[in-house]
This record gives structure tokens, sequence and C-alpha cells, in this order.
């Protein structure tokens, strides 16, 4: 459960570093991009419990 916390905080500041110095976002521009790294994410996280 702490992998998944570290994980989710590392996502928010790499996304609020890209924000504050104007830099891309390294995340997919489309919504159906964004929808496939969030199934990965969850594959990842079940696959962990298994």
């Amino acid at each position: 459960m702490s992998a998944l916390l570290i994980g989710a905080l590392l996502g928010l500041a790499v996304g609020g570093v890209c924000r504050w110095f104007d830099i891309p976002s390294p995340s997919p521009p489309t919504p159906v991009g964004a929808l496939l790294v969030v199934a990965m994410t969850a594959g990842y996280v079940t696959a962990g419990l298994l």
C-alpha cells in the first residue's frame, strides 16, 4: 500500500513541476491515452497484490 501512495505522490510531484516550469507534461494528450495509463497502472497494482 505504501508503494501505491508513493507512486501517486511522485506522479503529482512530476505533474506539478512540469506545470510550474512550463515543461510539456509527460502524459498522453488525449482522454483515451490517459485511460490507457490508468488501466496499465491498475493492472500493475492488481498483479502486485496477487
